[in-house]
């Protein structure tokens, strides 16, 4: 990784490679990635970006290229923003505005591709709410086992409270992302967010009315929900874009947002609330169904997939399930238990390879991304060690998937978002810790045996 003040040369290669500034309709980054959705893709030069000092490796994920470049992407993605003129808050989503026009095309693969783009748009924002709220709950739990708080006490009542306020207030803070995802006013999202928790009608739950007479809403409680919330200000995004056709702009400011708040907590209360309360418990009892028939055989085959579930970036699409089960059970008891074998997998065959890589750059490659996928990044030694080398790829699928059956076997939980398996590990740390650990390593230790039998050699 260049030093960093190689970034704006680094920044440029990368913009020039893409097509230029006017060929990214949209720009963003995650963790490991710079995310470009591109006008035309014929314009970039995948292999040449490939080859640049720094980045680990590309692939393409529908319109979207995305540019692995590891810890350092917070850093290159501010330089490429600053030297191109890209905006780090207002880029333009080309392929959601023509979603929401009607201009995209319908495929079920266009589709899909929009399903996942949506769900990361409005899930990652908050993650990071949520892993403190779940951190807490972590430590208040190793606290409260090793005895030094009382559950009763006062201090356990605050911290508790505290650990507890992202999930219960979850459809707020859902709104407020989906608002910004669906480019409606994300404060009247967030108020209809929290209209779904106003204690008056929580307070309701289980009666019903009849309003005007002939609108009939029951009432629940849809603290900690998911997919109400969504359900509603994607309605409301659509009754603001209609309000903004015909009402004049020198109103638009109050009647629009009265107009969209209303009609939505209306609809949402008597439909799209009740729909999605149903449609999140049968996400919940489905996953739940099939690892109570499956048990620990449905995580082992999860946790050996994970490598190839993660390169096409589908693991967005667990979002929604992990969130729902950490609203409604407290815990995640497949999800993050089975990445966390898969995790453990690669990052045993990185620190491997390390020893035995005679090349200069895989050594380092297996070293630190060895260190990085410990914590819980493991983009870096899936794109730079993993998909490269096949016996590392077999390995890993092995070591995931033994660890991933252990995982299912006792049944593991994990209390919030985090990164798996060491980086956030006190989440881990409920009555099936131990069987966690043994998850773990397990993982590792299959990862290596299996990758030592296959005679692993770098220069193959």
């Amino acid at each position: 990784m260049p030093s960093k003040d190689k970034y704006a040369e680094l920044a440029d290669k990368i913009v020039g490679l893409v097509g230029g500034k006017d060929n990214i309709s949209y720009f963003t980054h995650c963790v490991t990635r710079l995310r470009f959705n591109v006008k035309d893709k014929g314009l970039v030069k995948k292999e040449e970006i490939e080859q640049i000092a720094g980045v680990i490796g590309t692939q393409w994920s529908g319109d979207q290229l995305q540019v692995i470049i590891g810890q350092q992407v917070g850093e290159v993605y501010a330089a490429i923003c600053d030297c191109s003129g890209l905006s780090r808050e207002d880029a333009i989503d080309e392929n959601l505005d023509a979603h929401l026009t009607g201009k995209r095309d319908f495929s079920p693969k266009h589709i899909f591709e929009l399903f996942l783009d949506t769900v990361s748009g409005i899930f990652v924002p908050f993650i990071p709410a949520v892993v403190c709220c779940g951190l807490l709950q972590g430590l208040l739990y190793c606290a409260s086992s090793f005895g030094f708080i009382s559950a009763e006490s006062p201090e356990y009542t605050f911290f508790y409270t505290c650990a507890n306020t992202a999930f219960y207030f979850m459809p707020v803070l859902i709104a407020y992302s989906a608002g910004r995802r669906f480019k409606a006013n994300p404060y009247v999202a967030a108020a209809l967010g929290a209209v779904l928790l106003h204690p008056s009608f929580v307070g309701m739950a289980g009666q019903s009315i009849d309003l005007f007479g002939i609108i009939p809403i029951t009432f629940a409680d849809y603290s900690s929900s998911v997919v109400p919330a969504i359900l509603t200000v994607y309605f409301m995004s659509w009754v603001e874009r209609g309000c903004k056709r015909v009402i004049p702009d020198m109103v638009d400011i109050i009647f629009t947002p009265f107009i969209s708040f209303i009609l939505s907590a209306i609809v949402g209360f008597a439909v799209l609330a009740p729909l999605g309360g149903f449609l999140g418990q049968f996400m919940v009892e489905g996953v739940l169904f099939l690892y109570n028939t499956f048990g620990a055989v449905g995580t082992g085959i999860y946790g050996a997939l994970y490598p190839f579930v993660l390169s096409t970036g589908m693991q967005t699409a667990t979002i929604p399930l992990i969130t729902q089960n950490l609203a409604t059970l407290g815990y995640d008891p497949v999800i993050y238990p089975a990445n966390a074998a898969s995790n453990a997998a690669m990052a045993a065959c990185a620190l491997y390879i390390f020893f035995k890589a005679r090349n200069k750059k895989v050594k380092a490659l297996g070293s630190s991304t060895g260190v990085t996928a410990l914590i819980g990044v493991t983009e870096p030694v899936l794109f730079g060690l993993i998909l490269r080398f096949k016996k590392a790829l077999i390995a890993t699928v092995a070591g995931g998937g033994v660890g991933g059956f252990i995982m299912g076997l006792f049944k593991v939980q994990y209390l919030s978002f985090g990164f798996v398996p060491f980086g956030t590990f006190p989440l881990a740390m409920t009555e099936t810790f131990p069987f966690y650990l043994l998850g773990v390593f397990s993982a590792m230790a299959v990862a290596v045996i299996v990758l030592h039998l296959l005679r692993f050699d770098d220069e193959e």
